[in-house]
């Protein structure tokens, strides 16, 4: 499976999961592999202006994490919510191409305090034995982000499919 294979899992989730936070979600990049010049991935727009991206990253190392019940709030932690929310989704709609995926911590990036143990990527295990890693990024919007949770009836929908 190719990485653009599984950004369009990703796409179709995060478009059908319509989380009331997210104003609308979309592709970028043209590689087809992690690693090259024009990363491809997904950004997704929020309604506070901020932007956050899955993208198809390497890294040297991780460590796994364990998917937290609640999203992290989105002061400062919009990468941890757009990773966490990305494994809800997974974890709901079991999409049959993708076998595994798990949060996890990479090496330097986080919060000062939490460096690698903050969840900055999704480690997928593809049906057919790919391993993929999505990156997770983040850049704020002109409104400041909440610094607590803003939706906190919202559920994954049932019946959440990727295809």
């Amino acid at each position: 499976m190719q990485l653009g294979q599984v950004l369009n899992v990703m796409e179709t989730l995060l478009t059908a999961a319509a989380h009331p936070e997210i104003e609308a979600v979309e592709r970028f990049g043209t590689d087809a592999a992690p690693g090259g010049p024009s990363p491809a991935g997904v950004r997704v727009r929020y309604v506070d202006g901020a932007l956050a991206y899955l993208w198809g990253g390497v890294w040297t190392s991780e460590s796994d994490l364990p998917t937290p019940e609640s999203l992290p709030p989105p002061a400062g932690r919009r990468p941890d919510r757009l990773a966490v929310l990305a494994v809800w989704l997974l974890d709901a709609a079991r999409p049959a191409a993708l076998r595994s995926w798990r949060l996890v911590g990479l090496p330097n990036l986080g919060p000062t305090a939490e460096r690698g143990k903050a969840p900055r990527g999704v480690r997928i295990v593809c049906a057919d034995g790919t391993s993929l890693l999505l990156r997770v990024t983040a850049a704020g919007g002109p409104e400041r982000a909440p610094a607590e949770e803003p939706f906190p009836d919202w559920r994954v929908p049932e019946g959440l499919s990727a295809g």
